[in-house]
């Protein structure tokens, strides 16, 4: 890539030695994260959301069993624990820029490994970000991720820029409460999205592109703009998945589903 050796690990083990620095492929990185995340005590796995189930075989993130969820399903890449947890809070609230390009191998390798899982959708977006007046992060964390994954992956996936865009800041969602999350996002997170390029989407089963996925709300949000926008279908990747601490008496009620206005 032309880019000098740094001698310094960027943070996953044996960055300091790793080829991605010198060879442009996806699956070093992905490889080299998923050595090193602990599997899941329970193999019994959330068709919807990938979060262990229950004893009673239930999900304890109520999204995935509402009829009004309007995302189909959604992957992770990994969990957002340990060493990744780490990397997404130095890039996101430390501005470490340089990890866009780290997280976007792991993405586009994480296509690459589960091709038949993908092929089917014509369109993979990322989750938009506000930059106007007014921001509360001054650059695009999931769009930065998605250029350099779309380098990479070349015509090989579909990703494309500016379909969908968020025109106004809305309430952050990082540490808040569950209601407080799904109020923001039903609220100020749906008023603000706005698809921009309705002829990309029109027909098409599309493909979210975000970096944490905690238990649905924003992607709910993301899929609905799109469903109205004339797409088929619509799911999630996310770089990582939030371990889900919520617990099944203390889902909301369950909800007929909503119309779209």
């Amino acid at each position: 890539m032309g880019e000098r050796f740094d001698p310094r690990p960027a943070g996953f083990p044996d960055c300091h030695r790793c080829p991605y620095r010198t060879v442009d492929r996806p699956d070093v990185c992905l490889a080299c994260v998923l050595d090193r995340q602990q599997t899941p005590a329970s193999s019994t796995l959330c068709s919807v959301c990938e979060q262990a189930l229950e004893d009673d075989g239930r999900c304890d993130n109520d999204w995935c069993s509402r009829e009004d969820r309007w995302f189909s399903l959604v992957w992770s890449v990994a969990s957002h624990v340990g060493t990744m947890r780490w990397a997404v809070t130095r890039y996101k609230f430390r501005d470490e820029l340089s990890w866009s390009g780290i997280f976007a191998r792991l993405l586009v390798g994480y296509l690459d490994e589960h091709m038949p899982w993908f092929d089917e959708y014509d369109l993979l977006v990322p989750t938009p970000a506000y930059l106007g007046p007014g921001a509360h992060r001054g650059w695009d964390h999931v769009g930065l991720i998605a250029v350099a994954a779309a380098r990479l992956a070349g015509a090989r996936w579909p990703i494309e820029m500016g379909v969908i865009e968020k025109t106004a800041e809305t309430p952050p969602m990082t540490g808040q409460p569950l209601a407080s999350r799904r109020a923001s996002a039903e609220g100020p997170l749906r008023r603000a999205l706005r698809v921009v390029a309705p002829t990309s989407v029109v027909g098409a089963r599309v493909l979210v592109i975000d970096d944490v996925f905690t238990e649905g709300s924003t992607l709910r949000e993301v899929a609905r703009a799109l469903l109205l926008a004339g797409a088929e279908d619509v799911a999630g990747l996310a770089l990582v998945r939030q371990p889900w601490t919520g617990r099944s008496d203390k889902r909301p009620t369950k909800r007929a589903p909503l119309q779209f206005e």
